[in-house]
């Protein structure tokens, strides 16, 4: 057995730095899956509206999600195409991201008030498109990289979607008055840029820890979703985001109640929020480099807490500093949560089996967060504005919960050390 001299074994604990172009490669997928994601949740519906369909007509534009949410159904697939080689991901991402660019474009050939059918029915292979290439992202970060660098890669596609978002938003509002057409190119010409650089993905990853590190790497869906690391991102989830879910669910409804106009609403969805989720991706990664996972996980979780909390007991009421206020704290936090959870996700999945348990893990917490913002309408309506933010805060308090349960019992996972999670 050969060994290591003390300041090999050093710069060996020492975590390097990602590469510029993997960097580059990671936030062009996520800021180019954004693009169609804000798109159908904040214009279509607009659109549709706008051209005399009927608002149960134009909020069923929402079913093309269902694929973000789903995209484990597929994701066996995926894995075996991919035959855990990096490469192979790399191309998969690529075609997925050349197939979104040119289904958004066939959006061109409808027009809103023609029907929903097919708009829906074409938004959906996109997001589809979108989903896969998300699904092949994780599975080349799974079969080319270390645990320390899929953490690292975590606040990435934070920025990378934040960033989507971000210049989306601002197209569609210079651009205002552009005509469907206008819209749609709009819209493909933003997705392909943002796109470009998914090409300086390097071909291959550095030396993996991925052969059978993970918990049940070699078993089954199933039990690995029964597993204890597994339990407790479900655990986190259903409750974290639950709680982010309720609050987010609800700002349509106040930003309108609150009198803000539709320049107003979208100045703070696409500038504003997507603004500080850039910064809130970007600080949240900071600080996942030098503290624990779960411990990042808990302060998330604590500030989502007392956030609402505060809201709730000062007898909020829906005013336009009050929605533009919440909007931005809630859209700062949900940044963070994602890439907390991303962080928590990637470390633990490995083996033959890794991209569907990733897939599955993201699916369930895209499930958790689409339940609850519905359900959130539902709170809102008979109960008002401070009960919801209440119950919100409850649920994060739990969700803080967990995070310090997870970390005590020795299920922390160090941004500096590539071997992750401890036995529990």
């Amino acid at each position: 057995m050969s060994l290591a001299s003390p300041s090999a074994a050093a710069g060996m604990a020492r975590p390097l730095p990602l590469q510029r172009s993997l960097r580059l490669g990671i936030g062009a997928v996520y800021g180019a899956a954004a693009v169609p994601l804000f798109f159908i949740y904040n214009i279509l519906p607009a659109s549709l509206r706008q051209a005399g369909q009927p608002p149960e007509a134009a909020n069923l534009v929402f079913l093309a999600y269902l694929p973000f949410a789903l995209r484990v159904a597929w994701a066996p697939v995926v894995a075996r195409l991919g035959r855990e080689q990096a490469p192979v991901f790399r191309c998969m991402v690529l075609v997925c991201l050349a197939l979104a660019v040119a289904i958004t474009a066939s959006l061109a050939a409808f027009e809103p008030h023609g029907g929903t059918s097919g708009i829906i029915a074409v938004a959906t292979l996109a997001i589809m498109a979108i989903a896969t290439a998300a699904v092949a992202l994780d599975g080349y970060l799974l079969a080319g990289f270390p645990r320390e660098a899929r953490v690292r890669s975590a606040p990435l596609q934070g920025i990378g979607f934040a960033l989507g978002g971000l210049v989306m938003g601002a197209g569609i509002m210079l651009c205002d008055g552009a005509g469907w057409s206008g819209i749609i190119l709009l819209l493909v010409l933003i997705t392909a840029g943002l796109a470009l650089p998914a090409l300086l993905l390097p071909g291959g990853g550095t030396a993996t820890d991925q052969g059978g590190n993970g918990p049940d790497a070699a078993s089954g869906l199933w039990r690995f979703l029964r597993s204890v690391p597994a339990r407790r991102r479900l655990a986190f989830s259903l409750l974290g985001h639950g709680g982010l879910g309720l609050a987010g669910g609800m700002l349509p409804v106040l930003q309108v109640d609150a009198g803000l106009s539709l320049g107003q609403i979208g100045l703070v969805a696409a500038i504003g929020a997507n603004g500080v989720g850039v910064i809130a991706s970007w600080a949240t990664g900071l600080v996942l480099r030098g503290s624990e996972v779960w411990r990042v996980a808990l302060l998330v979780s604590l500030a989502s807490a007392f956030c609402f909390a505060g809201f709730a007991l000062s007898g909020v009421r829906a005013e336009p500093m009050v929605a533009i206020a919440l909007s931005l704290a809630v859209m700062a936090l949900g940044y963070a949560f994602f890439v907390v959870f991303r962080a928590l996700v990637l470390p633990i999945c490995a083996g033959d089996r890794g991209t569907t348990q990733a897939a599955a893990l993201s699916s369930i917490d895209a499930l958790v967060a689409t339940v609850s913002a519905i359900a959130s309408g539902f709170v809102l309506g008979r109960g008002g504005l401070p009960l919801l933010l209440g119950l919100a805060a409850g649920f994060c308090a739990a969700g803080a919960l967990v995070a310090w349960r997870a970390r005590r019992r020795g299920d922390d996972l160090h941004t500096s050390s590539p071997h992750g999670a401890r036995p529990s």
